[in-house]
């Protein structure tokens, strides 16, 4: 298991008379200090989509099979694992007694021959499917335990309160990453999967495409040292958390997953990790407006790994009379509030795209092209690249695009593909004159090259 844990909070702490919030992204890694570690056992599980709808047009089933078992073909020896072929019930092809098997070139050999006689018909149901995976996992509670659900379309052979009550059974009990294939499956199933099992979510829009995740997911997977970790946040009396969300690498909004602790603390699970792993979180807390204590720091809340009293951070408050200093935003709480805009934007064309109203779609999808470029975003610039023309003046719809192109794009923001986060450059102290943008008027920290709000070039920013 790693070593320890280092978390950093990343904030402008300066606050002017009246203001109430606080927001702070805080960094969260999982410490790699390059000596051997004890390596738990791995437990992997694929849960693949074998509905009728699956059959059309037959490269997805074919392309589900090639996934499979080339997934199955990178688990290396002494792994345990399982393989579920998903309609409207969930039924175990590999093994044939309940239970995971353990990966040896026999059982991989057995497992991808009955991955190759997967044929689609039945129904949709992933509620199932999870639950399956759930109760094999139960026989390996010391594992990193994983799995990789596949699906072309929506739940329709269950209800949705069924399948959420089968989520909150499994939060914390496995990951799972989610992929749609096709253009017939819903966002917001696969982005819940995704949010509540902390795992990615993506899809493909060639079929042929769908080998290669399948092994970077299980590369992935494999890479695990740490089965499970918590964040425990608390904050001081007055003080109220207003939001908590993963930003990095997948953007989560997980307010609603964290478990009261009693005394003002709340527990969120974080899944597995790999040792030298990073991920960052976004956090707003509300404070008491009559409770201002101007000229001195405190302490608003603060973070730990749980069980890691060492790595506990405060998130601080300084009021001050200063009018420059509060309104200087971190550079990592601007780029995920930007990156929060961006996802809103390609939301915002798919849904006026549906409607029939083309031009707000291109209209917002403009948007998400200024977002993504001033953030240098360049995977969801890519994805961007193959649904509008950006050559002219004005954003256009390619003729061409297809629905699967459009799902794609919607959720390049969700697990936040290809994108890194950057090294936040601390806010300057109130004594501190800020550049002023000549050409929108934000503030911009001393010695800025260009302004964080247009990206203007600034006069006498450091070289």
């Amino acid at each position: 298991m790693s070593r320890g844990w280092d978390v950093e909070v990343h904030q402008n702490r300066y606050l002017g008379e009246g203001d109430t919030e606080m927001q702070a992204v805080v960094t969260v890694s999982a410490r790699d200090d390059g000596q051997p570690e004890f390596r738990p056992p791995g437990a992997e599980v694929l849960l693949v989509d074998c509905s009728t709808s699956m059959r059309y047009p037959p490269t997805k089933i074919a392309a589900a099979r090639r996934a499979a078992a080339a997934a199955i073909r990178a688990l290396p020896d002494g792994v345990g694992f399982a393989v579920v072929r998903g309609t409207e019930r969930a039924d175990l092809a590999y093994p044939l007694q309940p239970g995971l098997a353990v990966a040896s070139d026999e059982t991989r050999a057995a497992a991808v021959a009955a991955v190759e006689r997967f044929v689609a018909v039945g129904g949709t149901a992933m509620g199932t499917w999870l639950e399956c995976a759930r109760t094999l996992f139960a026989s390996a509670p010391d594992a990193v335990r994983h799995a990789i659900l596949l699906t072309d379309g929506n739940n329709q052979s269950q209800s949705a309160e069924s399948l959420r009550r089968e989520l909150d059974a499994c939060e914390g009990q496995f990951v799972c990453d989610a992929r749609g294939i096709g253009d017939g499956w819903q966002r917001a199933e696969l982005v819940e999967i995704g949010r509540v099992l902390r795992g990615s979510v993506d899809s493909v829009v060639r079929d042929e495409d769908l080998v290669d995740d399948f092994r970077a997911l299980m590369a992935a997977a494999l890479a695990k040292v740490i089965p499970s970790a918590r964040l425990r946040i608390g904050v001081t009396e007055q003080t109220t958390l207003r939001f908590v969300k993963q930003v990095w690498p997948s953007e989560y909004d997980l307010t609603s997953r964290c478990v009261p602790d009693g005394d003002g603390k709340a527990v969120l699970s974080l899944g597995s990790w790999s040792a030298g792993e990073t991920r960052e979180f976004q956090l707003a807390v509300e404070v008491s407006a009559d409770t201002p204590e101007y000229g001195s720091d405190r302490m608003l809340a603060w973070v730990e790994v749980d069980g890691a009293a060492d790595s506990a951070v405060p998130l601080l408050a300084h009021w001050t009379h200063d009018p420059v200093a509060p309104t200087l935003v971190d550079p990592k709480v601007r780029r995920y509030t930007m990156h929060a805009e961006l996802s809103e934007a390609l939301v915002n064309a798919d849904e006026a795209y549906a409607a029939g109203d083309h031009a707000r779609a291109a209209r917002e999808w403009g948007q998400a092209v200024e977002i993504a470029t001033r953030t240098n975003n360049k995977e969801v610039l890519r994805r961007l690249a193959r649904v509008v023309d950006t050559t002219g003046e004005t954003v256009q719809l390619r003729p061409e695009v297809t629905r699967s192109e459009l799902l794609n794009l919607l959720v390049s923001t969700v697990s936040n593909v290809g994108d890194e986060p950057r090294d936040a450059r601390p806010a300057p102290p109130p004594d501190t004159k800020p550049a002023i943008c000549p050409h929108c008027q934000n503030p911009n920290p001393s010695g800025a090259r260009f302004c964080e709000e247009c990206g203007e070039t600034l006069a006498g920013g450091a070289a």
